[in-house]
């Protein structure tokens, strides 16, 4: 693909951009995971991946030097070259960013945490600025995390494993919400446009 069609099919794509839907990543353990996260949130156009990153993977700090790694661009099949991708050291210091944006955040929990757990399929993600938090692969979200969160989003799973590995979950989870929201917008727009011509 040329570089001009290339171009041409970014500027296409930024029209379906939730620019205000952004999906935490919170201290991954395998960077496959994280790449892969980064990847579907590109092709689902989700706004904007957060990552909080302890030092474990080694990340680049700015995005510029993330989309030219080699690796990542790889193992996120150049997903992170045209997702805005930010680097957080700690969950603090992304909560309080969020906090500034006015971003409600949600979490994702493979065990019942109390009244926070909703369904998938129950949950409200239909505000304005919303922040879809997933946790790490062996200790999920701390607590910290689920602390600042409004309620909690679990997969049903009706097998006999009870988890899934966090690419997958985050795959289910964001093709359902970005679903939600593209449904609520066409929504109020044939709303606005009855109303127009009832006007």
């Amino acid at each position: 693909m040329s570089r001009a069609s290339l171009r041409e099919k970014a500027d296409r794509a930024s029209v379906f951009r939730s620019r205000t839907l952004v999906c935490v990543v919170e201290n991954p353990k395998y960077i496959n995971n994280l790449t892969g996260i980064i990847r579907t949130a590109e092709a689902l156009s989700v706004g904007k991946v957060y990552i909080i990153d302890d030092g474990r993977l080694k990340l680049p700090k700015d995005w510029q030097n993330m989309r030219e790694d080699p690796k990542l661009l790889n193992l996120s099949a150049s997903g992170i070259k045209w997702l805005y991708v930010k680097k957080f050291s700690s969950t603090a210091e992304c909560l309080q960013y969020l906090a500034k944006k006015n971003f409600i955040n949600v979490g994702t929990s493979s065990h019942p945490i109390g009244k926070k757990n909703v369904p998938l399929s129950e949950g409200k993600y239909i505000q304005h600025h919303l922040a879809v938090w997933f946790g790490n692969e062996t200790r999920g979200l701390s607590q910290e995390a689920l602390d600042a969160c409004d309620f909690c989003i679990q997969i049903p799973m009706y097998g006999i494993i009870e988890s899934m590995n966090l690419s997958s979950s985050a795959s289910i989870v964001l093709q359902y919400i970005v679903e939600k929201r593209h449904a609520y917008s066409r929504n109020k727009l044939e709303k606005r446009k009855l109303a127009k011509s009832f006007g």
